[in-house]
């Protein structure tokens, strides 16, 4: 931009000493002391330019040399351990990634699943790193990184599933049935979108919830991702009260994918921090050293993502 300005207005510069060199000669202003002058506010305008663009958020988080991470508490994506440290896969993953770019100081900020996206938007956090799917909704609203994992459905069901609950599909046929989902995912879309009705809906704010929901009755099923499901019904005071629902048929939806694939989000308008964050998980998702980080979570081979590409995922969303 500042060689375009400067050509342009040397050559403009030089025009009018062609046609005028008297005027010049009257003025005694040497040609080259023209061109300094010239290159001098050319300088003076590129920096004034550069003055008035606002700082982007990478710029921000680099200067300041730590960002801020917003997560919901969840098994084993994003949770605090016996020792009230932040932890998970998402966190493990987060806190890699943002190493290689850098950030050693991370604000872990803790709050509701159906708040991640509204507070990311007004700038409580620069980044969620949560276990989120990548949808179509989701992405009309924020923008997703690379994906970390995929992973299927699964429900909790009390020990026996009394109710023969296999399937979104089995719920639906039963009308008193209740199927618990955190508000706000990818399971309550999935909900919706197989018939089955409000009445039967009981959102919850958190992974906990929907276990209680489930152990106090107030809930037949609870619907979400296949490894939350088994780290819940192996928690103390649930095992042998609840179960895992085996088998279990994954929906078939048309825009809704029964295999969620969970990555980062950031705002729309920080491409800059999205293609930094990319960068990095392209070389690493799916490594050796990415299975061996996220081993100790209960994430197999399988569970990741492959080839599978954030822009192939949303290439299915309609118009």
């Amino acid at each position: 931009m500042l060689g375009v300005a400067i050509e342009t207005m040397l050559r403009c510069a030089q025009h009018d000493y062609n046609a005028d060199a008297s005027r010049v000669h009257r003025m005694r202003l040497p040609k080259p002391y023209i061109v300094v002058a010239l290159l001098a506010t050319a300088l003076l305008l590129w920096g004034a330019t550069l003055w008035q663009r606002p700082e982007t958020t990478l710029e921000r988080i680099e200067r300041r040399g730590v960002v801020r991470v917003g997560y919901a508490p969840e098994q084993p994506f994003a949770y605090r351990d016996a020792h009230g440290q932040v932890t998970g896969e998402a966190v493990a993953v987060a806190r890699l990634i943002l190493a290689r770019l850098g950030i050693e100081s991370i604000e872990w900020v803790q709050t509701e699943w159906a708040e991640l996206m509204p507070e990311l938007q007004a700038g409580r956090f620069d980044l969620i790193a949560t276990g989120m799917f990548v949808t179509c909704e989701r992405a009309a609203l924020i923008a997703f990184t690379e994906p970390t994992f995929a992973l299927e459905q699964a429900f909790l069901v009390r020990a026996g599933n009394p109710h023969a609950l296999h399937s979104y599909a089995d719920v639906e046929r039963q009308s008193w049935v209740r199927l618990a989902v955190v508000s706000g995912t990818h399971e309550q879309s999935l909900a919706t979108a197989s018939g089955i009705t409000l009445p039967q809906i009981v959102t919850v704010p958190d992974a906990h919830t929907g276990l209680v929901a489930v152990l106090d009755g107030q809930a037949d099923a609870f619907a979400l991702t296949r490894l939350a499901i088994e780290r819940l019904a192996a928690q103390d005071g649930a095992a042998g009260r609840v179960q895992i629902a085996a088998p279990f048929f994954q929906p078939e939806l048309p825009g809704l994918w029964s295999r969620g694939y969970g990555a980062f989000g950031v705002r729309q308008a920080d491409a800059s921090l999205r293609e930094a964050l990319n960068a990095e998980l392209r070389t690493f998702v799916g490594s050796p050293e990415h299975q061996a980080l996220v081993a100790p979570f209960g994430f197999r081979l399988a569970d990741l993502p492959g080839s599978t590409t954030t822009e192939a995922l949303l290439a299915r969303c309609a118009p």
